[in-house]
């Protein structure tokens, strides 16, 4: 049946008397019955809602800020609303990582045709990984493809120094992300899902953690949960159970390094793929947000000292990130051994001594002996 998300939760919220639910996932089925331009239809859903009273509603859909709910004690309010309209992230993501993630975006996109052969689709994705790897962005990106508001939680509001009442912050923010078409997501996920088992906390984390799988077991399947965290190991296995899909998000590889050249550079140069693939080489190993941080140093040196950019500002900038330089030193000889023999170390087929020749300013011959010289020793 299509539009089965829509319809199960304004039945749902008939039956539960949710007014909010049934004006909010109502407005989701008429914005996707214009999309597929039936006109009919979605006018008359349009007229049910403006003879009802809804003067005290808030609907996502709209530019008025929805009744986001706040920490009873501080006043703060417990989530950050991102709006399809103002979601213009970008994210690169390794081949692997892209393919998993696009198979979990579709499921929701055919969840009539799952939900028709008594299949259902997978409505919560665990996010891990080292940081700076763009796991963020991802819940970021899930939003934006699939139209939706996106609910960020604010951890500094939900969790409380009063007993009891993070727990109750938790089950207020999943009873509001189950009142409006959204994508509910939860970062630095370990800080409400760690380990039960643990020692060093007090008997509070026991009550988070059972409060938050209450809430994931009652969440509808029709909801969509989005999770993530640096520290996969310290969550509590339980919570692991209760993802449908878990996504490490590893490292960026060569091609996506090299898309991210041209995303940060932002057109202030345009490299040849020989230059960008040799920086690709040397980035190997770092995240998405180091790299980015490299490259937005480099230019913004350049600019401010009003020199030319090219890849050798770049270099420059991975030879200090990396910290492969001695403090303090004056000797350019040695200056130059390290950084040839930092090279050649990333990708001997790469980094030829013509190429190190290159990028620092010397002959060819001077790099052999550098290099060489380096082995001896």
């Amino acid at each position: 049946m299509k539009y089965s998300i829509e319809m199960g939760k304004i039945v749902e919220g008939a039956l539960k008397h949710d007014q909010l639910k049934v004006f909010n996932y109502t407005k989701q089925l008429i914005s996707k019955l214009e999309q597929d331009n039936d006109a009919r239809a979605a006018n008359k859903f349009k007229n049910m809602l403006t003879a009802q009273n809804t003067a005290t509603l808030s609907s996502m859909g709209t530019n008025r800020e929805p009744n986001i709910p706040v920490d009873t004690e501080s006043r703060t309010m417990l989530a950050d609303v991102i709006y399809p309209t103002e979601n213009n992230i970008e994210v690169i993501l390794s081949k692997s990582n892209l393919e998993k993630l696009n198979s979990f975006i579709l499921s929701y996109k055919n969840a009539d045709k799952l939900n028709s052969l008594g299949i259902g689709m997978p409505n919560t994705l665990l996010l891990y990984g080292p940081p700076g790897c763009g796991k963020t962005k991802c819940a970021y990106l899930i939003a934006k493809e699939l139209k939706l508001p996106l609910v960020v939680a604010r951890l500094d509001s939900l969790i409380s120094s009063y007993l009891g009442t993070t727990a109750k912050n938790i089950r207020t923010l999943f009873e509001f992300a189950q009142k409006t078409p959204c994508v509910l997501f939860l970062d630095e996920f370990d800080a409400i899902a760690k380990a039960r088992d643990d020692s060093n906390e007090l008997g509070e984390l026991k009550r988070v953690v059972n409060s938050l799988l209450q809430n994931v077991d009652s969440m509808s399947s029709d909801s969509l949960l989005l999770a993530a965290t640096n520290h996969d190991k310290l969550l509590d296995p339980a919570v692991w159970r209760r993802f449908d899909y878990k996504l490490e998000i590893e490292l960026p590889d060569v091609e996506a390094i090299v898309k991210m050249i041209d995303l940060f550079t932002n057109g202030a140069v345009k490299f040849n793929d020989k230059d960008k693939y040799e920086l690709a080489a040397a980035f190997l190993g770092l995240s998405g947000a180091d790299i980015e941080e490299i490259i937005k140093k480099s230019l913004r040196d350049a600019v401010i000292h009003d020199t030319d950019f090219s890849k050798i500002n770049i270099f420059d900038e991975l030879f200090t990130f990396k910290k492969i330089l001695p403090q303090n030193s004056e000797d350019e000889k040695s200056q130059l051994k390290i950084k040839a023999n930092f090279l050649r170390e990333c990708d001997e087929k790469v980094f030829s001594y013509s190429i190190i020749a290159e990028i620092l300013n010397v002959s060819k011959t001077t790099v052999s002996k550098l290099i060489k010289g380096e082995d001896r020793k």
